[in-house]
C-alpha cells in the first residue's frame, strides 16, 4: 500500500519567532533513510477497544515495536540538525506546564532537511504499508515535525501520561538510548479510558503518576535511528523521566489519514489552547482544507432525487468540524 493522496503544503512563510538554520546538509531519502518493518504490532482490539471504538478509527493497527528508520548517515545529519535547533526551541509551555518538559514543534520552518524528512513519500508508504491504511505528512505544522529533548530539570519527566492530538506518529530516537538511564518510553496496556479513570484525569491533559506495572509496556530502543509508530490518539503513553542528566533527543513526526475528506481524528479544539507560534492559523487550515474536500465530495454525490432533511443531514456532517473550530476561535478572541 502507498500513500494515495498527497496532504497540505507548509504555509507560506514562517513564524517569527523560528530562526532557519544556516547549517544543515540535503535530505536525501537513498541515503538517510533505512526504512525497515516491524516485528511487533499490536491491534486496538488488544488493548481492550470495543467494535463501537474500532468504528470510530481508521485502523485497527496501535502500536508497534521498535524499528530502523534512518541510517547511520541518517542519525548522524538529523542530531546534527536537532542539537542547533534546541538553541531555539520553544520557549513556553505550549501543551501546558503538566505535560512537555523541553521540546521544538513546528521544526519543519527551522530546518529544510527536517520538512524534506517529514513530506518523504517513502517514509509516508512505509508507514501506511504499517498502518494499513493511506498516511501522510500531517498538515499543522506544528505537530507535523516535532523534537523532544531532555528537560533541564531531570525530576520532571520527558512527558507525562497522555494521548496525543493527532492520530499516528512516531517516535524516533536521535541519541544513543545505550547510555540512558530512565527516560523510557512506556504505554498503558488497556484503553485509553481505563488509563485516564485510573489516574483520575480526562482529555489529552498530562499527569506524571504511575500507573499498575503490570499494566505498563515498555518500548525498548536499540540504537539510534529507531523509531516505533502508535496511533496516538489511542494509546495512552509517556516518556519518563531520566535518572542521570544526559542528552535524550527524539523527534515525532506526525501523520494524518488521507485522502482529505477521510475521517480525522485531529483534535483541533483542544490545539486551539497551545501557545505556539501561528497554531490557530494552521489549524485554520487544517481544517478549512479538509471540509473543503468533504464538500467536494458530497458536490459529486448529489442526486436530484435527494430530500432535503437528508441533504441537510449531509452538509452538516461535511461542515460541522469547521463550524465547531470558529466557534472556538470565536470564544478565545472573547
Amino acid at each position: 500500500m502507498t500513500a494515495t493522496a498527497s496532504t497540505l503544503p507548509f504555509p507560506t512563510g514562517r513564524p517569527s519567532d523560528y530562526l532557519p538554520l544556516q547549517d544543515e546538509p540535503t535530505f536525501d531519502a537513498g541515503q538517510h533513510l533505512a526504512l525497515e518493518i516491524p516485528t511487533e504490532t499490536t491491534d486496538l482490539a488488544t488493548l481492550g477497544y470495543q467494535e463501537a471504538n474500532l468504528d470510530q478509527c481508521a485502523s485497527t493497527f496501535a502500536v508497534s515495536n521498535a524499528f530502523r528508520i534512518l541510517s547511520r548517515e541518517g542519525v548522524a545529519a538529523m542530531r546534527h540538525v536537532c542539537e542547533q535547533i534546541y538553541h531555539n526551541r520553544n520557549a513556553n509551555e505550549g501543551t501546558g506546564a503538566n505535560r512537555l518538559g523541553s521540546y521544538a514543534r513546528g521544526a519543519g520552518y527551522r530546518s529544510q532537511f527536517i520538512r524534506d524528512f517529514c513530506d518523504s513519500p517513502e517514509l509516508a508508504a512505509h508507514l501506511s504499508d504499517i498502518a494499513g491504511i493511506p498516511l501522510g505528512r500531517h498538515s499543522v505544522p506544528a505537530v507535523a515535525c516535532g523534537i523532544n529533548y531532555a528537560p533541564e530539570d531531570i525530576s520532571r519527566a520527558v512527558d507525562t501520561w497522555h494521548v496525543d492530538s493527532v492520530a499516528f506518529d512516531i517516535v524516533m530516537m536521535i541519541t544513543d538510548p545505550t547510555v540512558l538511564k530512565g527516560g523510557e518510553f512506556q504505554y498503558f496496556h488497556g484503553t485509553k479510558q481505563e488509563g485516564q479513570a485510573l489516574l483520575g484525569i480526562t482529555g489529552e491533559e498530562g499527569v506524571d503518576t504511575a500507573l499498575p506495572e503490570e499494566r505498563v509496556v515498555t518500548i525498548p530502543f536499540p540504537e539510534a535511528g529507531f523509531g516505533f509508530m502508535q496511533q496516538g490518539t489511542m494509546i495512552f503513553h509517556r516518556a519518563c523521566r531520566l535518572l542521570e542528566r544526559a542528552d535524550r533527543i527524539t523527534m515525532i513526526p506526525s501523520f494524518e489519514v488521507l485522502p482529505a475528506n477521510a475521517p480525522d481524528s485531529t483534535n483541533t479544539i483542544n490545539m486551539a489552547d497551545w501557545d505556539d507560534p501561528g497554531i490557530c492559523p494552521e489549524l485554520a487550515r487544517h481544517e478549512i482544507w479538509r471540509t473543503q474536500a468533504r464538500l467536494e465530495s458530497l458536490l459529486a454525490d448529489i442526486a436530484l432525487e435527494d430530500q432535503p432533511a437528508d441533504l441537510s443531514a449531509r452538509i452538516n456532517v461535511a461542515i460541522e468540524r469547521l463550524v465547531s473550530f470558529s466557534n472556538k476561535l470565536q470564544r478565545k478572541s472573547s
